[in-house]
């Protein structure tokens, strides 16, 4: 149905039917004029051109997320519920969501900053993952902000640039989560940190040596080791730190791709959990239930950060915002007091 058709049955001009359709602002349509336009529209059941729409209005109504990450994104429990936030403000809003996410390639072949001077986004939402780099981020925060250009980022920045911003505290959710295990009793913590050039790990260092520090407890830096977010080489370093520090009760591992590998070390050395080792993990997500004992777990509200993020980039405010949101334990059964605390 074109707009022709509309005009013949509201006895108006096509380009009368286009002010009122695509809403120009300073037009001097009359009310009663745009309503008997919109009533022609909806009795032809016209459904207008979203793309000559946002011609007209100088605006995409489309919003980015750019993820830059090694492997799917879609394999991911914190992406997809990071998304999830994220799509729903913007079904709400009426505004699409355009995906950005090819791996490392995306900061050679597709800069931030390009996607931003190419005029077909409203907004942009930067999750920053483990495998952003300090440097990378303060690079597009110069280039977005040089720009003028209205976008969020998610997690990882700890610069002083005043931008929109949604996170966590990593540093202080690692200290809360190794002081309980103190709280327990546990002074033998070996923690499995996340590979030594990943943005975060040097958050999680800080935050398990406070712990420490504050239970007025001596740090062993031999169990603090550095490894690859991955099931293998998890299984390899818990089975050395079992077999070379036997005192060890505990264990906090900065992400729940180890989780299966240190388990199954654990009890591969003959060890019960948690009667003899605990087990903690970052962070939560629907799989750690299912372990056998289902596992002691950070969550983070990644549902929650990618609404709050969507909201700030639809509203475009002219004061920035920033928000940090709080972690929760969830205390399942890999953990409790060591052996020499158990009756």
């Amino acid at each position: 149905m074109t707009l022709k058709k509309v005009a013949r049955l509201a006895g108006v001009s096509h380009t009368t039917v286009s002010l009122v359709i695509n809403n120009v602002r300073g037009s001097r349509v009359s009310p009663q004029t745009r309503e008997r336009v919109l009533a022609a529209a909806r009795k032809l059941d016209y459904n207008p051109n979203l793309l000559a729409q946002r011609l007209v209005s100088g605006k995409s109504n489309s919003i980015g997320l750019f993820v830059p990450y090694m492997t799917s994104i879609f394999r991911n429990y914190t992406m997809v519920e990071l998304m999830a936030g994220v799509q729903d403000v913007l079904n709400e809003k009426d505004f699409d969501l355009v995906l950005f996410s090819g791996g490392r390639n995306l900061y050679r072949h597709r800069p931030i900053s390009r996607i931003a001077k190419q005029n077909t986004l409203d907004g942009l939402i930067i999750f920053n993952t483990r495998d952003t780099t300090h440097d990378y981020i303060e690079k597009y925060i110069k280039e977005l902000s040089s720009l003028d250009f209205n976008f969020a980022a998610i997690e990882y920045y700890r610069g002083n640039v005043d931008i929109n911003y949604v996170g966590t505290d990593s540093e202080e959710n690692a200290c809360k989560t190794v002081s309980y295990l103190t709280f327990l009793g546990h002074s033998k913590i070996a923690m499995l940190a996340g590979p030594a050039d990943a943005v975060v790990s040097t958050s999680f260092i800080r935050g398990y040596k406070n712990a420490f520090d504050s239970s007025r407890i001596e740090v062993d830096e031999k169990l603090l080791v550095f490894c690859r977010y991955d099931q293998k080489e998890a299984y390899e370093k818990t089975q050395r730190l079992i077999k070379e520090y036997p005192g060890i009760s505990c264990f906090f591992l900065a992400g729940y791709e180890m989780a299966p590998g240190c388990l199954k070390a654990v009890k591969d050395a003959g060890y019960r959990i948690p009667g003899d080792i605990s087990i903690v993990t970052y962070a939560d997500n629907a799989g750690m239930s299912l372990f056998d004992p289902p596992l002691t777990a950070v969550r983070l509200p990644y549902y929650e950060m990618g609404r709050k993020a969507a909201e700030i980039v639809v509203e475009n405010p002219e004061k920035k915002k920033r928000y940090i949101f709080e972690s929760q334990l969830i205390v399942r059964e890999s953990t409790s007091g060591p052996p020499e605390h158990k009756s």
